[in-house]
């Protein structure tokens, strides 16, 4: 069926209920779903949060009319159309921690300022389900027929190993064709693969008492480029002055433009660097503070083997590289682009240090050439252990007939006759399932800030994207 005839009735009704959506997406997002070990029970498997917004969202479908399915607060189900079901839709409910940064408003205080909502989850992936669900309810309301089936499903661990997806597609088929709106217009047919390094140092008792690192907090989630980074260090046991240190830091800091907080103690000195936080796909957007603590602490004059441990991973990684250029992973290819690699978290006390770096790999990664360098690139270092996972790269061939149909939907609504796919390092919600691409809802140009400090969707690609998601889904189902 051509969607065109419909452009018109589903834009009036797109426009007519922008202060219903707006109240529907502030709802949702004053909810803090992202996961919690704390609250996790058999009934809760992602925690109280991802619970509490998956009922949410089934109310808000149960509210317009969708009968809902929910599978044991993993995912929440409902289905548009009669037949066949041909598309899935596919976003999520939960969110990663608020984090700290924030200038316009709190994480979870929605604010509507200067034709944008701020707050965590705008933009990844509450808004946009929230836009989907609207393309949904025009389609239903205004009586628009379908051939098949749309399925729209909400999950509650995105954004922490893709539990929630698992779990349902062990109970239910894949649709023939999946979209999900957790990324960026025009589309999204090629992801990279996405890698997780977990790195593991435990000293001896001796070496932990005499060490001047008393301890070492950075990072929240391996996907997530650090905002800020704090160190504890005794300076009498590592031969220096605190204010020589402190010298030091300031310097480290300037060099990398990141923000530096001191507080003096008993022989002590506690360093808080400042950075910009941000979504690991993308550190160059970011301004990582985990590798600017490493390069001061590198910088302090003292060869203790907790500092000649940080000294080899900030030789590894040095503020300011996003490429794996010196760990020796640096690699491209012409399908699925640049490698990007950012060291985002470690913890280190009472001797124990552990560290975690996300990398996002183009097709050509394998264990020759990438694996086994960092393996040994870590190892070298002083590591006792590095452990590597590695999902590998998707792709969706751009000349395809599902792929042709989204985008003739993209460029109808938008006008951007001369959108193209993109290939991404994020992954995607639908990064292992077949025939399946991510499509929108961040604009061309924009960068929503997803995964850090003031995150945003514009009302105006909120919108619009309501009136997209209905043309597909009409072009695929109708």
């Amino acid at each position: 069926m051509s969607s065109e005839r419909y452009s018109a009735r589903i834009h009036e009704y797109i426009d007519a209920h922008k202060e219903n959506m707006l109240n529907d997406l502030f709802m949702l997002m004053r909810i803090d779903s992202a996961y919690s070990e704390d609250t996790r029970t058999a009934a809760e498997p992602f925690g109280a949060g991802s619970a509490a917004a998956l009922a949410a969202g089934g109310a808000l479908l149960e509210k317009y009319g969708f009968t809902v399915h929910n599978y044991d607060n993993y995912v929440i189900a409902s289905d548009l159309g009669q037949g066949e079901r041909e598309l899935d839709i596919l976003a999520h409910l939960d969110v990663v921690p608020g984090g700290e940064g924030w200038t316009v408003t709190e994480p979870f205080k929605p604010l509507l300022k200067d034709g944008a909502v701020f707050g965590r989850g705008s933009a990844d992936d509450k808004g946009p389900a929230i836009a989907a669900l609207y393309a949904m309810r025009a389609i239903k309301e205004l009586g628009i027929p379908l051939r098949s089936t749309a399925r729209f499903i909400l999950g509650g661990c995105e954004e922490l190993g893709l539990g929630d997806l698992e779990y349902y597609f062990e109970r239910e088929p894949h649709a023939r064709y999946s979209i999900s709106p957790d990324a960026d217009y025009p589309l999204i047919n090629a992801e990279r693969g996405i890698s997780g390094t977990e790195v593991k140092k435990r000293f001896t008792a001796a070496e932990a008492a005499a060490s001047p690192v008393v301890s070492i907090h950075a990072g929240l989630r391996r996907n997530m480029v650090p905002f800020s980074a704090a160190a504890v260090i005794d300076c009498g046991k590592g031969g220096f002055t605190a204010a020589e240190a402190a010298g030091i830091a300031a310097a480290a800091a300037k060099r990398c433009g990141a923000g530096l907080e001191l507080e003096s103690g008993d022989n002590t000195l506690r360093l808080d660097v400042r950075g910009v936080g941000g979504h690991a796909s993308t550190p160059e957007n970011a301004v990582n503070s985990l590798t600017c603590l490493m390069e001061i602490l590198s910088a302090l004059p003292s060869a203790d083997p907790v500092l000649e441990l940080i000294r080899g991973f900030s030789r590894l990684y040095p503020f300011g590289v996003h490429h794996g250029e010196a760990a020796g992973i640096d690699m491209e290819d012409a399908e699925s682009g640049r490698i990007s690699s950012s060291f985002n978290v470690m913890h280190y006390e009472n001797g124990e240090m552990t560290a975690l770096v996300d990398s996002r790999v183009p097709a050509m990664a394998s264990e020759s050439n990438f694996m086994g360098v960092l393996k040994r690139a870590f190892r070298d270092a002083g590591a006792d252990s590095v452990e590597i996972a590695l999902n590998p790269c998707h792709y969706v061939p751009k000349d395809s007939e599902f792929v042709q149909k989204l985008l003739s939907s993209y460029k109808r609504v938008t006008g951007d006759v001369n959108a193209e796919p993109l290939a991404i390092g994020g992954g995607t919600y639908v990064h292992n399932i077949d025939n399946g691409v991510a499509f929108g809802c961040a604009m061309p140009g924009v960068d929503n800030r997803m995964h850090g400090p003031d995150e945003f969707m514009l009302t105006d690609v909120l919108f619009k994207s309501a009136e997209i998601f209905a043309d597909a889904i009409i072009s695929i189902c109708g």
